[in-house]
């Protein structure tokens, strides 16, 4: 055993092993989900395939079938005026009289051979001259031979009346005992004055010669094709089980509904279609049917997986050979080069290794390289992010800097304003809560602190102004849980809260609403405020905007929300960003989003 683990281990490094199973994993995985999706997606087309073939040749079938109906209505169409002729003609005048119903027997006869009829008989008023010929007329006391009763046709009017009847024995003239299971397309004309049926005549067709084409239709297939009167009786089928049964009533019922090209019905899909004399064709597809017709298909994929899987694997073999030698080759040269730097002053980076020095592979040589490459270079990084932060920190101190006196001579102002206006109270009450703000920033004199004593800065900020402004003034404040303890760049919500007041109050919108609320984003804090003030015209709202992106900031215009934008725009304050949007009279919202940053706030 351990002299075959050596061979092995003489012919395929731990690297090339490692890529044997790396290669393998992301061929064999994919040419798995390729044969899945292959084989779904071709089932699919395949099982539409199946069905479109088996609903057209359904469609076909019903178009073949509705013409035999036609045909059998067109029939009885010009029958009728032959029927009223002979009705009319005077049987005193027995030579026109006979001439008209030797018309009708004439036409009678070219009907049957030309549309293959069954049978056509037309039943007389038994007193009528030639009623009991027995080839095609009749007396109106036989219409039982059709099991009819001229009840049945007191309604019928110019309409059809279709009927089933099996085993029909017409009295024929040479072959009395014949008997056929017919369809019959019935028209009749009942006297309305003396209340008694003139005459009726009956079209009748052989069920066989639809259950023919049913048959012909699905002969070589497991799908079963037949024809349903509207009470559930099967009278033609391609399956001579079926033939004569009746349909349960549940079934019946979803046929009649007619929603869908087709619908499930136990183990097969069913398409019903409506011919012409209101009775119901149907296709009865089997899941078995198309289930079977897609082995073929599972079969070819499994069979070319077979084929491809050997060629697969020594494609694999040969690749990853050809890479492990070259890995070898640039690990020993990067051996070579290996700088000897002593270790750096903070932890460098690592890659992972085992803890037995005999199981290194020729990566975990070239981790040690790079190990050593990285001391050295981290030294450098460390002076350079050092300068860089130190950059930065002077560079948001600067920006910071110029937001405190901005805001002391805006309230200064204010303060003096109230003096004038002879509201010493009020401007007392200012100067206390002026002396309680500068405490607080002071006191929080970190560049970042938690949003909760940002807040509570804004809600200072907020007092004084409201006192300034008679009390037209109103704000609230909304917080997700657990948000408040995250870190915030001091001085971020009051020069947005000054730009609300200073520009949101006016003659149209003299008392403000002001809404803050902080929601958390993904890994971001979300802060939105907004206001129902005067709003921003789109001419000024585009320049600033553009400012916003840009990220500058003019001493001229838009100062307090660039400055604020500029300062959350570094990597080390949060990233963040200020959008906004405004309209004229509606009030404006500003949106700020930051990276969630923790901290402790040192007292």
């Amino acid at each position: 055993m351990n002299m075959i683990v050596r061979q092995f281990r003489r012919l395929f490094s731990r690297f090339h092993v490692k890529l044997l199973v790396a290669f393998l994993l992301c061929t064999l995985m994919p040419l798995g989900m390729v044969s899945y999706v292959s084989y779904t997606v071709s089932s699919s087309i395949a099982w539409d395939k199946i069905m479109e073939a088996s609903i057209l040749t359904a469609d076909q079938l019903h178009a073949q079938i509705s013409a035999k109906i036609r045909q059998a209505e067109n029939v009885a169409d010009a029958l009728q005026y032959n029927m009223y002729t002979l009705e009319s003609a005077n049987e005193q005048e027995l030579s026109a009289y006979l001439d008209t119903l030797t018309l009708l027997r004439k036409n009678i006869s070219l009907y049957l051979s030309s549309f293959d009829f069954y049978q056509i008989c037309v039943f007389l008023k038994d007193e009528k001259f030639g009623s009991s010929e027995g080839l095609y007329f009749y007396p109106l006391s036989q219409l039982d031979l059709l099991a009819v009763s001229p009840e049945d046709l007191q309604t019928l009017g110019a309409s059809s009346l279709w009927l089933y009847r099996p085993q029909v024995q017409t009295p024929f003239m040479l072959s009395s005992d014949k008997t056929t299971d017919s369809v019959i397309c019935c028209r009749a004309l009942f006297n309305q004055g003396s209340g008694q049926l003139d005459y009726a005549y009956f079209i009748l067709m052989d069920t066989a010669d639809f259950s023919e084409m049913l048959a012909a239709s699905f002969s070589n297939v497991d799908t079963r094709g037949y024809l349903v009167m509207p009470g559930g009786t099967i009278i033609a089928a391609s399956d001579p089980e079926l033939y004569g049964t009746t349909l349960s009533q549940d079934f019946l019922q979803e046929i009649k509904k007619g929603e869908d090209p087709y619908f499930v019905y136990e183990d097969s899909y069913i398409h019903a279609s409506v011919l012409d004399n209101g009775w119901y064709q149907i296709t009865e597809i089997p899941q078995s049917y198309i289930t079977g017709s897609m082995v073929v298909l599972l079969r070819t994929i499994l069979i070319m997986l077979l084929i491809t899987l050997p060629v697969t694997l020594l494609v694999i073999l040969f690749i990853s050979r050809s890479l492990s030698v070259r890995i070898h080759t640039l690990s020993s040269a990067m051996e070579a080069f290996r700088l000897n730097s002593g270790p750096p002053s903070c932890k460098p980076l690592t890659i992972p290794k085992p803890d037995d020095t005999s199981l290194y592979d020729e990566i975990d040589m070239l981790g040690l390289t790079f190990e050593q490459m990285q001391a050295a270079i981290q030294n450098n990084l460390d002076s350079i992010l050092k300068l860089s932060l130190r950059e930065e920190r002077l560079k948001y101190q600067l920006l910071q800097s110029q937001i405190n006196p901005h805001f002391l001579y805006n309230i200064l102002g204010s303060i003096k304003t109230c003096q004038s206006l002879g509201r010493l109270d009020v401007a007392d009450q200012m100067i206390t809560d002026l002396t309680r703000f500068y405490r607080l920033t002071l006191h929080k004199s970190e560049e970042l602190i938690p949003l909760r004593d940002e807040l509570e800065i804004a809600t200072l900020y907020l007092n004084m102004e409201k006192l300034c402004h008679n009390n037209n003034l109103e704000w609230q404040i909304h917080l997700e849980d657990g948000i408040e303890n995250f870190l915030i760049c001091r001085f971020t919500l009051q020069p947005i809260l000054e730009n609300c007041i200073l520009h949101g109050i006016s003659a149209q919108t003299p008392n403000i609403l002001i809404q803050i609320s902080a929601d958390y984003g993904d890994d971001t804090v979300i802060i939105k405020l907004s206001d129902n003030g005067a709003g921003i015209f789109p001419e000024k709202l585009l320049e600033l905007q553009q400012s916003l992106r840009n990220q500058t900031v003019n001493y001229e215009k838009h100062f307090g929300i660039c400055n604020v934008n500029a300062r959350i725009s570094s990597t080390h304050y949060g990233s963040g960003h200020i959008t906004i949007d405004s309209r004229p009279l509606q009030g404006t919202c500003v949106i700020i989003e930051f990276s969630q940053m923790e901290g402790v706030e040192t007292e």
